[in-house]
């Protein structure tokens, strides 16, 4: 009898856990398919068939038998754990079956009850009418910071309520919630969202919160295993090793003529101007570096500054026609420029009647999907022509604010048409001043130049006045730019990475303990110079720099920095470690920010929800990393293992499984609080907590995986060869969670641009084959070893 109890309880438990897997792989299958075929497409072939409910709750019937004859109610904290899953998806359940979802019409003078739903139409037990709606822009310029509708509710009582709505402020009323959504392009219409949801979002909600008072018992309980391994004989002796693949890059000057611009100081002045720039007022030199690198890919060009630069364009661009600026790859079209050597020249793209020579490969260009590698060339040095042109067309300098209302200013460039209540007197300074600028340039007067300037920025300040940013906030955004915190950091980081990585290795006897003294206070001064770097970008901002995908990995950079610092105690080799992973994630921050612009929030991100749901993410994420690494590095040192070392091979493999298991326990807590709080913002946002995202849905996916880690009933999870393959496979979900969705299959959170990615795909196949072999060889010889 006792026999039969126990298979049928590994029984189930084994179901429940292939039901949980074919959840994943349906899940992952479906964003593929949704890449091809589109949400909707997804939506009613999987997300929302019946089948695929059907597994959701053969999983809760498993696992609720799997509670009950496991009497897992006997360790609470193990069991409102599991609880916590159930309630929530007990709640995604009634929100299917009973919730209502549409949107509602607001005209002015025009009372509306209708509510607008996927189906059908239903008349509201209310009227709403439109008293206003106004957009709110950040101050002196036309990037949004908030749509807002006033309008008011009557009931069939003949009751009214004026309410408000806007973005990340909803309106409540009868149960009924409404959200900003969109509006008329006029103005003169607003869109609102309706949701009644009185058991779903409750439910859910409580699932939440349930799962982090849960987990946290969970850890903080001695009757555990997370307490239990922190009590663990091996803990302090636990050992992590990292793999180092630092790439090698050389800066080539060059050598221009001093004739090509203006002297530092004089383009420094000019760089201090105001302008409106990717929908907010900043300065000369932040638009300079990113012409810069969008037209060279530097921050600089040569010994010239991006101000320098920009300027010789901008005024002298005669002397620019053979200024090589261009890397052309492609051997027929280097032909065509006259460029052997690959680099091409301005002069070299127009023939000697002035025509235009990329319009031949430009007529038969296809949709972007479909273009070669040729055509891509082609379509990226296009647009670097046409940028040079729209530059000496002045479009791109807005450098003159003119007040247009009293609470309204337009930024306005020389050559387009002004205002109609701009005065004479400010018309001809608008017309004027730049070309008198270029004249005093040319006839060598700096004084005079200087003083154009003074006068440019005494115009800017009397008809913007206080909507300009401070001179300080200014200057300390410059300095910002000009200090590349990344391009600094992750050099260092990484060099330091590879010293303390020798120190582990190379036998430095009596010497170990200074060395390893002085990483600490280097660690120290990287880890402040990372904090100023992410306080000065918030204060610049105005807000958190959590917004994008490279300044995630400033965060997950600082994480890993603080790691270090307060584990080292703890782990012989966590300052290697934090070097390395933030020398990495520093790395890829400064990729993306190749063309970095600090642009005001969208309306729907100005929300503290928002950061709090980054932050967290980007920790559970470095944890996730402190596993994968370690796992990689311990199946790299046990292919240098002696095979007669046996005891040392096992300890290495179970010391570092520890060290694994306790970063896995926290990381899988951020993870899901992350998720969930996402979850609440979206539903405060949009009126819905979940819709199926690629980015929720991977995330949701790598959240199961790492989780099934922790369930000891899984018995490769217990063998400590296994367990570090696991660690070191698994974090592929956390890689397509933050990069693949964001370039490969996009949705609501993605945040990149389209882009090339035939060497990525590549390079992900190698990587995942190497890892292979590394698997089957460190395998080999663990057999070996225990034989």
């Amino acid at each position: 009898m006792m026999h039969t109890k126990m298979v049928f309880e590994k029984l189930m438990k084994s179901m429940a856990f292939y039901v949980l897997t074919a959840l994943m792989l349906v899940m992952g299958s479906a964003t593929l398919l949704e890449k091809s075929r589109g949400s909707g497409y997804a939506y009613d072939h999987i997300y929302g068939s019946w089948w695929f409910i059907m597994l959701w709750a053969l999983l809760v019937v498993l696992v609720c038998i799997g509670l009950i004859k496991g009497k897992t109610y006997r360790n609470p904290s193990l069991f409102l754990l599991h609880i916590s899953f159930i309630v929530m998806l007990a709640g995604a359940l009634c929100t299917r079956l009973f919730s209502l979802q549409g949107y509602v019409i607001l005209q002015n003078n025009a009372p509306t009850s209708i509510l607008k739903t996927d189906e059908q139409l239903q008349q509201l037990p209310f009227s709403l009418q439109l008293d206003t709606f106004y957009v709110e822009l950040y101050p002196g310029t036309d990037s949004p910071a908030d749509y807002v509708t006033h309008f008011t509710i009557t009931n069939t009582a003949g009751k009214s309520y004026k309410e408000k709505v806007s973005m990340n402020n909803i309106c409540s009323h009868d149960g009924y919630r409404f959200y900003q959504s969109s509006y008329g392009q006029d103005q003169q219409t607003s869109v609102l969202t309706v949701n009644r949801d009185q058991w779903g979002i409750p439910l859910t909600y409580s699932g939440y919160a349930l799962f982090v008072l849960a987990m946290l018992w969970y850890l903080l309980s001695p009757r555990n295993a997370f307490r239990q391994l922190l009590g663990h004989p091996l803990f302090k002796a636990a050992g992590i090793c990292l793999l180092l693949l630092i790439p090698v890059g050389t800066n080539a000057q060059l050598r221009t003529k001093d004739s090509l611009s203006v002297n530092r100081s004089q383009a420094d002045q000019f760089g201090r101007l105001y302008m409106l720039y990717e929908g907010r007022i900043t300065s000369v030199s932040v638009f300079a570096r990113d012409f810069s690198l969008k037209l060279t890919g530097k921050p600089r060009f040569g010994y010239l500054t991006a101000e320098q630069f920009l300027m010789g364009l901008l005024f002298f661009p005669d002397r620019w026609q053979r200024v090589a600026l261009f890397e052309v790859n492609d051997p027929a079209l280097r032909h065509d420029l006259n460029s052997p050597e690959g680099k091409a020249a301005i002069s070299d793209f127009f023939d000697q009647t002035g025509r235009y020579k990329l319009l031949n490969y430009r007529s038969s260009m296809g949709p972007m999907h479909a273009r070669s590698p040729l055509q891509k060339e082609l379509e990226k040095l296009n647009d670097k022509i046409q940028l040079i042109n729209m530059l000496h067309s002045g479009v791109l300098m807005q450098l003159f604010p003119l007040r247009t209302s009293v609470a309204t200013v337009q930024w306005v460039q020389p050559t387009q048409t002004l205002p109609r209540n701009t005065t004479a007197g400010d018309s001809i300074f608008v017309r004027t001043a730049l070309t008198s600028y270029y004249l005093a340039l040319s006839g060598n007067s700096e004084q005079h130049a200087s003083g154009i300037l003074q006068r440019i920025d005494s115009f800017q300040h009397s008809q913007a006045g206080v909507l300009l940013p401070s001179a300080q906030k200014r200057d300390m955004e410059i300095l910002y730019l000009k200090a590349g915190f990344s391009s600094l950091l992750f050099k260092i980081n990484l060099t330091l990475g590879i010293i303390a990585l020798l120190i582990v290795f190379l036998p430095t006897g009596s010497k170990r303990p200074f060395m390893e003294r002085i990483l600490f206070y280097l660690l120290v001064c990287s880890l402040l110079t990372q904090t100023l770097s992410i306080a000065l970008r918030a204060w610049i901002a105005g807000h958190l720099p959590l917004t994008n995908g490279a300044e995630t990995m400033l965060t997950i950079a600082w994480c890993a920095m603080l790691g270090g610092l307060l584990l080292r105690r703890k782990f012989s080799l966590m300052m290697t470690f934090s070097f390395l992973l933030s020398g990495f994630a520093l790395l890829v921050a400064h990729l993306g920010m190749s063309n970095p612009k600090i642009t005001p929030l969208m309306p729907v991100l100005s929300s503290p929800l928002l950061s709090i749901h980054v932050s967290v993410i980007m920790l559970a994420y470095t944890l996730l990393a402190f596993v994968a690494l370690n796992s990689l590095m311990t199946l790299i040192s046990l292919l240098s293992a002696r095979c007669e070392a046996y005891m040392q091979a096992i300890l290495l493999l179970e010391r570092n499984r520890i060290f694994g298991l306790l970063c896995l326990y926290p990381a899988i807590l951020l993870l899901g609080s992350g998720i969930f709080i996402g979850a609440v913002w979206a539903n405060v946002s949009w009126g819905r907590y979940w819709s199926w995202d690629p980015k929720e849905v991977w995330a949701l996916i790598t959240f199961m995986l790492y989780a099934l880690s922790l369930h000891r009933h899984i018995s490769c999870m217990e063998h400590r060869f296994w367990f570090h393959v696991f660690g070191l496979l698994a974090f592929y979900t956390v890689l397509m969670t933050y990069f693949g969705v964001n370039y490969v299959l996009g949705g609501m959170h993605s945040y990149a641009g389209e882009m090339d990615l035939t060497d990525t795909w590549i390079a992900v196949v190698l990587s995942i084959l190497m890892l292979l072999l590394l698997i089957v060889f460190s395998f080999r010889k663990y057999k070996k070893i225990c034989v």
